[in-house]
């Protein structure tokens, strides 16, 4: 004879485990944060072959598929080409292509680099020379000034003469970094391993997840997961190809206009402007304060003169070229920016900073729509304005009310003089 279950009690026994379980663990973790740091850190270290050949592949696969489409599409006479084959040739060529790439970037780039930084390196003693000499002369016109520069110019004497013990100190850290910097090519290389599998079988993986999505949670939470992971793929897609161009514009007219304008060190300074500015907001300051220094050692007026370029770029930047290539891309308003970057790079570190707006956008959208939907099947209005008193209301709608163009202006002049000399006539 079976034995006799009561569903409810079975239910809320089920529950009450869970909630157990779920709070033991809440506890331990926050029990043991160096364990489990240390652990999470094992698991990354272990996983991040395969966690680079994810991101490769997800970097490749639109140009795979370009390849794929285009190049090695099916023949329409003659014996057509195995689907085998045609991802095969395909992910060749999509390798081979940015093998291409980064090999001519490098050779036009590392000669300059090198020659920008040898050129630093040789110079250094003289600009520190002329350093010294104009605050000399600084510090004769004013005794304040005179206490800071004696100060300064002692702590560098100092430190230069203490160059070797500070070597000797932080060899063990520099031999740590290149070891870890050794690991992380390695931990690449094997990674465009796995993302030549991952390109190769994609269908078959994606069908895998499906399946094992499928079988683990029912039809309205697999089509929630569907979902978030097809917005997470459209706006990190997104994000990266218009931060990629628009960093590439903005170096390229930073170094032609720091050429233009006859300072040394155009290369350098166009490259670190360049891979700075995929941070939004903080990056183009973060790139430019390293090259205003560089370039004030070798002359002040230089360094004047770079503040001010980089003020009329980011200017372009900001108005002209985001709007055009970036649109819509995050969503995120401008305060929500800076908090995925300083809550991103405090929690992950400089990768925070890279991933920090997307991500921050996939979570930001996911609440928006959560609560319009709770907004809508309560008939409440899903516009934020109409949530503020009449008066903020009425400054905000003023205040931010799109500004007439010079066209329509001048339209607007051109239509009441015409009218006035209709009436007068």
């Amino acid at each position: 004879m079976k034995p006799y279950q009561n569903q409810k009690y079975l239910t809320i026994a089920v529950y009450a485990l869970i909630v157990l379980i779920l709070t033991i663990s809440i506890v331990f973790f926050f029990l043991n944060l160096d364990f489990v740091d240390r652990f999470i850190g094992k698991l990354l270290d272990i996983c991040a072959p395969l966690i680079y050949g994810a991101f490769i592949a997800y970097a490749l696969n639109p140009l795979m598929k370009l390849y794929e489409e285009k190049v090695f599409r099916p023949r329409k006479k003659g014996r057509p080409l195995s689907r085998t084959l045609r991802r095969g040739l395909s992910v060749t060529a999509s390798l081979l292509s940015v093998a291409v790439f980064l090999t001519l970037f490098i050779a036009m780039m590392v000669p300059q680099l090198k020659t920008s930084l040898k050129d630093l390196i040789d110079k250094f003693p003289e600009y520190i020379a002329s350093m010294e000499s104009l605050a000399h002369s600084l510090a004769q016109s004013n005794e304040t000034v005179a206490g800071v520069v004696n100060s300064a110019l002692n702590y560098l004497d100092n430190l230069m003469s203490r160059s070797y013990e500070l070597l000797q100190e932080y060899l063990p850290v520099l031999t740590g970094i290149l070891q870890s910097v050794a690991t992380a090519v390695l931990d690449i290389l094997l990674g465009f391993v796995f993302a030549v599998y991952f390109l190769c079988a994609k269908e078959y993986i994606i069908a895998q997840t499906k399946k094992i999505s499928k079988a683990l949670f029912s039809e309205k939470i697999y089509g929630k997961i569907a979902y978030f992971i097809a917005l997470t793929d459209r706006t990190f897609g997104k994000y990266f190809i218009a931060a990629g161009l628009d960093s590439l514009l903005v170096g390229f007219i930073t170094f032609l206009l720091v050429q233009f304008a006859g300072m040394p060190y155009a290369p350098l300074i166009g490259v670190v402007i360049a891979i700075t500015n995929i941070i939004p907001i903080f990056g183009p300051f973060l790139g430019a304060i390293p090259c205003a220094i560089i370039l004030f050692v070798c002359k002040p007026s230089y360094a004047l003169t770079f503040g001010i370029m980089i003020l009329i770029v980011q200017q372009i930047d900001g108005n002209i070229i985001v709007p055009r290539i970036h649109g819509a891309s995050t969503g995120l308003p401008p305060v929500w920016i800076i908090v995925s970057i300083t809550v991103m790079s405090g929690l992950f570190g400089f990768v925070g900073m890279f991933i920090g707006v997307p991500c921050f956008s996939v979570v930001y959208t996911l609440i928006k729509q959560y609560v319009e939907g709770r907004l809508d099947r309560k008939s409440f209005s899903k516009d934020t304005v109409s949530y503020m008193s009449r008066e903020e209301r009425k400054r905000f709608v003023t205040e931010d009310a799109p500004k007439p163009s010079l066209k329509e202006k001048f339209t607007k002049i051109f239509k009441k003089t015409k009218k006035e000399k209709t009436g007068s006539r």
